[in-house]
């Protein structure tokens, strides 16, 4: 029991870091590939090990081949040196130091490393030279063992480019001399990550050494597998249960890229499974479901890391990490080393706190970054992810990872545009584009050694983004300015104008009582004349009756002509006052008339100012909105807080009646959407390569995809499998896809001008149609689905008739037309030249 119990004290499993030659006995899984490799090695002096990144290239060459070549008996003797370097950012200085190194641990001896790297450099022969000056036996034989042989091509982007190539060519050239000398004792292995075989091909001889001796590392076995999990356990005298290491095999799913994963939770679950001191116990599935299983194990470990750290800590650490990782082409996390001095200067930290930092997960009990920890670090060490798995798994990481791509990519925008206003050729920002900016760069709070990284014009960047906050800032209170007297002025004139209508109504009120009193004063003269007409015909009544009394009559006749004279005068005065009554109360309507129609002309004018002001409150809304929406993409650690900010600024926008589809707005919906798991977010995954082309047949939840895999598939949206049928497979990679409206047929452009018809109904077989002479760019279906159009970088577009296999060419008279589409009764095409203008024609 006791002896157990020592023996189980060391953990077998080396999680994120390669297997050491010392640990030998704990590699498994590789017995034929050792083998092979060895055998490689002996026959040629040479051998590439090419394969993924983590699938133990390293592991492979440190536990196979180094022992074997160890064991190697020359004469009865062994007669080996083996220097093991990686070419990091300074090839020739580092074999430099892997000689001395290996010189003083084998023979106690003292070289200066820098006598070494000048034999190398000055030497013609270089390492040949400086292997045969420093190591004293002439029988010896030599093994370089380059590892990580693309830090070569990973790292030439540092510095000076055309010095760090000059630098690269002359380690290669130095590399393949002293492998092709027929009389040297020096053999040499390297181990190289696949995608950086292109590299190697721009080195005539290097390609030449890969051709002859080379060896694609495979996949484990399941055999191998099995191995590889239980061998550490069962020669550590402990045991594992059967259903762990099925378990394991599930999760890993056949993903060679997530050893490094395995052995990390491995290493988790047997330091668990020894901390319960139980060593009779097998290592079962609650061990390993206790660290997190394979999908979360080193994302608990990481954040356990990460939580033990002080404020200034975790921001030197989130610094640290966006720093030395970076987004690929593709959109994938990848490893970026930087030196310790960039990291500490983009920190604005010490030393000593980037060290500590640094040796918290860099402990052999994570390994999560390299170098090792008992390699000192300086300002010159290259600080990197030990794997790549890591930026995958550790969800944090990954946040940050998106976080730093992102504000690169507005920086790199931002100075763009000031390279562009500088030259006079782009004028300052507007929003909602500098709102962007200017959040970005309080969230962010950029620094000249972050943005050295990425581009050097830091200042001239900044101070475009300010000059555009400045000149933002100053029309905004302009607007404001204006908006305001506009404002004031109309509120004047709209009090002018009620006090005019005012006046008006006073005025047509004093017209009104000023018409009633002369009404009554023509009444009461009416009245008078009346009376008067009465006593004239008394009068003459009463001559007639007393004619006798005719001289007393006359008088009296003659005083009632006289007084009825005096009536008429007054009758004519009461007509004429009667007269200017009615001529004023026509003026006094007028008046009222002209009053009303300044009121309102009035009540117009303060209307549009209301409307004016409801429309800048709008508008200013729906840039909040776009504000909030853009905002949400930048809160990655928020998830409440970037939900919330997405939906409102959604919210806005539709209340405030914005642009239905604004592709902002939508934006931050599904980013939060794909975040917080929508069901409705779904990914289809079935080519290996970029999607070329989509096509959604006519009425149905079905299209078809693309790609440069050679590959069409054909895809359903109904229920939630994601399964696709393969239509057709070749060499022949298809650029555009067009189905036929009546669903029959569905015609494929390839790379190399030919035009493939498939039939989706009934059992008519599929053809190729050959007219052009460049790849189809375009492909549409007449309505009658009985004609198809195409267009191709022969500048052509031509007319098939489907049922002959015939064409007519269209574009006669026209040049160059590379892309088409066809209006919906087919009188009429619409092409693109290449020149960028556009053409609509009949084709018939």
């Amino acid at each position: 029991m006791g002896s157990i119990k020592d023996k189980i004290s060391f953990n077998p499993f080396p999680g994120l870091r390669p297997y050491s030659a010392e640990e030998s006995d704990w590699f498994f899984g590789r017995d034929t590939e050792m083998e092979e490799v060895y055998t490689k090695l002996l026959n040629n002096r040479f051998v590439a090990m090419i394969g993924s990144a983590g699938c133990g290239k390293t592991s492979l060459i440190n536990c196979g081949i180094i022992p074997l070549v160890k064991h190697t008996h020359i004469d009865g003797e062994l007669e080996w040196r083996i220097i093991c370097f990686r070419p990091g950012n300074d090839p020739m200085g580092n074999l430099a130091n892997a000689i001395s190194e290996e010189l003083a641990s084998s023979e106690q001896l003292t070289a200066d490393p820098r006598s070494i790297q000048s034999e190398l450099t000055d030497n013609p022969e270089g390492i040949g030279s400086a292997l045969r000056k420093f190591i004293r036996n002439p029988k010896e034989k030599v093994l370089l063992v380059i590892d990580q042989f693309e830090d070569l091509f990973r790292l030439a982007a540092r510095g000076k480019k055309e010095i760090v190539s000059a630098s690269v060519a002359k380690f290669v050239s130095l590399m393949v001399e002293v492998i092709d000398q027929p009389d040297e004792n020096i053999f040499s292995v390297i181990s190289l990550r696949s995608e950086y075989i292109g590299d190697c091909s721009r080195y005539h001889g290097l390609t030449q050494l890969i051709n002859n001796s080379n060896y694609l590392v495979p996949e484990l076995s399941p055999e191998n597998f099995r191995k590889a999990i239980e061998g550490p356990v069962v020669n550590m005298g402990a045991r594992i249960d059967s259903k762990l290491v099925t378990a394991l095999t599930c999760d890993m799913g056949g993903r060679a890229e997530h050893l490094p994963a395995l052995q990390h939770v491995m290493m988790r679950t047997w330091a668990r499974w020894k901390q319960l001191d139980d060593p009779l116990r097998p290592l079962n599935i609650s061990d390993y479901d206790s660290v997190g299983r394979l999908n979360h194990a080193m994302s608990e470990h990481a954040n356990e890391i990460y939580e033990s750290l002080t404020d200034r800590e975790k921001r030197i650490c989130e610094v640290l990490f966006r720093a030395i990782t970076e987004k690929s082409m593709d959109n994938k996390g990848i490893r970026n080393p930087v030196t310790a001095g960039t990291i500490r200067n983009i920190a604005e930290c010490s030393s000593e706190e980037l060290t500590s930092v640094v040796d918290k997960f860099r402990n052999p009990s994570a390994c999560f970054i390299t170098p090792q920890l008992n390699v000192p670090v300086t300002d010159d060490t290259l600080i990197d992810i030990s794997q790549e798995v890591l930026i995958r798994l550790w969800e944090r990481l990954g946040d940050w990872v998106d976080e730093e791509a992102g504000s690169a990519k507005v920086y790199l925008h931002l100075s763009e545009l000031s390279a562009l206003y500088q030259q006079g050729r782009a004028g300052l920002m507007k929003p909602p584009e500098l709102l962007v900016a200017i959040d970005w760069r309080e969230q962010n709070n950029p620094t000249l050694p972050w943005a050295e990284r990425y581009n050097p014009a830091f200042e001239r960047a900044m101070v475009y983004l300010r000059t555009s906050e400045r000149k933002y800032n100053e029309e905004e209170a302009n607007k404001l300015r204006l908006q305001k007297k506009r404002i004031r002025r109309i509120r004047i004139i709209a009090s002018g104008l009620g006090v005019i209508l005012f006046v008006a109504i006073g005025y047509l009120v004093f017209t009104i009582f000023r018409k009633v009193e002369a009404d009554k004063m023509a009444k009461n003269t009416e009245t008078l004349l009346v009376m008067t007409v009465k006593e004239k015909m008394k009068a003459d009544s009463s001559a007639v009756v007393a004619r006798e009394q005719r001289d007393l009559a006359d008088s009296v006749a003659k005083a009632a002509s006289e007084k009825a004279q005096v009536y008429e005068v007054k009758s004519e005065k009461a007509e004429k006052i009667a007269a200017g009554a009615i001529r004023r109360e026509s003026i006094a309507v007028a008046t009222t008339d002209s009053a009303l129609r300044a009121k309102q002309v009035a009540d117009e004018n303060a209307k549009a100012a209301t409307d004016q002001k409801i429309e800048a409150v709008r508008l200013r809304m729906l840039a909040v909105a776009k504000t909030l929406s853009v905002k949400s993409l930048m809160l990655q650690d928020q998830r409440e807080l970037q939900a919330l900010c997405a939906y409102q600024g959604y919210l806005f926008n539709r209340k405030n009646n914005g642009f239905a589809n604004d592709a902002d707005i939508f934006a931050g919906l599904y980013n939060t959407a794909k975040q917080n798991g929508n069901p409705q977010i779904r990914n289809f995954l079935g080519h290996s390569g970029e999607i070329r082309s989509i096509a959604f047949i006519h009425g149905k939840n079905e299209f078809f995809t693309s790609g440069s895999d050679g590959q069409v598939l054909r895809w359903s949206l109904n229920g939630d499998e994601k399964t696709f049928q393969v239509v057709y497979s070749g060499n022949d990679v298809i650029n555009v896809l067009a189905v036929s409206p009546d669903d029959n047929w569905l015609a494929c452009g390839s790379e190399n001008s030919s035009i493939k018809m498939i039939p989706l109904k009934g059992a008519e077989k599929g053809f190729e149609l050959d007219g052009h002479h460049g790849k189809v760019n375009s492909l549409v279906f007449s309505l009658d689905s009985r004609q198809l159009y195409s267009a191709a970088m022969d500048g052509k577009v031509l007319r098939w008739e489907i049922a002959a296999r015939t064409y007519t060419d269209v574009s006669t008279g026209l040049t160059e037309i590379t892309s088409i589409d066809i209006s919906w009764y087919g009188n009429y095409l619409a092409g693109v030249r290449s020149d960028g203008t556009a053409v609509v024609w009949d084709p018939n």
